[in-house]
């Protein structure tokens, strides 16, 4: 089954990881001691928080994409199949190249348990640094956090082919409760529970605008969108005057209000040299995600000590963006290139 492409789901991830990008790129310069110039614009603004806002707009396209691809049908061995090539060779190929540099950098090993290496195997050994010291070099929290939902997928497809609401209501309540009270010895923003959360809303929304009744779905999500940009004013407005909304919450409002926004812009996207662009950075947009933090890691030095403008600033930004992507493109272009050998060298053994 060819996998279909949806522009509001592209347009996010391109979005998204371009924060988290300037997220990390953020951290780097200050541990570096760079004194630059609007940097923690590179975070936030006033009280939103870029990072938290597009990792649970991941999870919502996370599962919009996968029930868009499997509400009508779903072979659960093919699917485990291709969730497991989509994700663990390129996984372990990147960490193979960001082991070698660590190496070279650090003249020796993470120090970590060696027990703790099979975490590493699984793609959880970012997951788990809350509990214990890994070998984590690669990704970020979330790649575990959508390894357990992939799991978990083909249940949550069940229950919301039965009835797309009560799922959602029930997760939501349960993240509001711990919102207030987290029984749980795990960061919120980690917990499954919340995390499943945003990933079937992402389900919902998606069969929402499948629906059948496409009028209503144009007038919904452009409603939608404009109640969207209406809570960014809104919550801006609200603290701007010294009142706290709950941090859970203004994540919550927030992360929802960009994503129904983003859907309705998509559809402004005319130009098909625009949607090319977009489809095109958003392929790519897991290989750049493996390698975005160690890359930084290592190219931020160089500029330690220095008093950049806001400027060179934006330039040191965007050439690691730009570098970043050269680097995911060669990523995907070797892991091509192994299996397509891989499957060269079966063909040959089994024709012997």
């Amino acid at each position: 089954m060819k996998k279909e492409r949806v522009l509001y789901l592209d347009l996010i991830r391109v979005i998204g990881f371009l924060v988290i990008t300037a997220y990390h790129f953020a951290s780097a310069v200050g541990a570096n001691g760079i004194e630059a110039a609007h940097i923690d614009l590179y975070v936030g603004f006033n009280s939103f928080r870029w990072g938290p806002i597009a990792l649970a707009c991941f999870f919502m396209v996370s599962g919009a994409a996968l029930i868009m691809n499997y509400e009508e049908k779903l072979d659960i061995k093919e699917f485990y199949k291709k969730r497991f090539l989509g994700i663990f060779p390129l996984f372990w190929l990147a960490y193979l190249f960001a082991f070698l540099v660590y190496f070279y950098r650090m003249k020796g090993m993470p120090e970590a348990p060696k027990i703790t290496f099979l975490f590493t195997i699984i793609g959880m050994d970012k997951y788990m640094e809350e509990f214990m010291c890994t070998f984590g070099l690669v990704g970020e929290w979330f790649m575990g956090a959508i390894i357990i939902l992939y799991l978990l997928f083909p249940l949550y497809r069940f229950i919301m082919l039965k009835n797309k609401y009560i799922l959602p209501v029930i997760l939501l309540g349960a993240t509001l409760f711990l919102s207030y009270n987290n029984v749980f010895p795990l960061n919120f923003d980690k917990n499954p529970i919340v995390c499943s959360m945003y990933f079937v809303i992402g389900m919902l929304l998606e069969m929402l605008r499948k629906g059948k009744n496409q009028k209503a779905v144009v007038i919904g999500r452009r409603i939608a969108a404009a109640v969207g940009v209406g809570v960014y004013i809104v919550v801006y407005m609200v603290e701007r005057v010294n009142h706290s909304i709950n941090s859970y919450h203004r994540i919550f409002i927030l992360a929802l209000s960009f994503y129904m926004v983003m859907m309705e812009v998509s559809t402004w996207i005319r130009s098909e040299r625009a949607k090319r662009l977009i489809v095109v950075l958003g392929r790519h947009s897991y290989a750049f995600y493996l390698i975005h933090h160690v890359f930084l890691q290592s190219y931020i030095p160089h500029f330690a000590g220095r008093d950049m403008s806001g400027s060179n600033t934006l330039v040191l930004f965007l050439t690691s963006v730009g570098y970043i992507y050269l680097l995911a493109l060669g990523l995907e272009k070797i892991y091509g290139r192994l299996a397509e050998w891989i499957c060269r060298e079966r063909l040959v053994t089994r024709s012997k």
